[in-house]
């Protein structure tokens, strides 16, 4: 496959991966504060990202 067609399949897996994990450590909005109305997640966006690209790695690892 091309390097574009590649790229593009792993931006839309990490895209997809990252919405996952996002409902998967979604905790719920924030009721109150400067952050109301918030959602906020039991990891952190960085731990989120990772774990995201980790399983692109992984995905792509398996099927290459």
């Amino acid at each position: 496959m091309s390097n574009e067609i590649i790229t593009k399949l792993e931006e839309g897996l990490y895209e997809e991966y990252k919405a996952e994990l996002e409902q998967k450590y979604f905790g719920g909005i924030v009721s109150g504060g400067p952050d109301e109305g918030t959602p906020w997640f039991s990891k952190s966006e960085a731990e989120i990202e990772e774990e995201a690209t980790k399983k692109v790695n992984e995905f792509m690892d398996r099927n290459s």
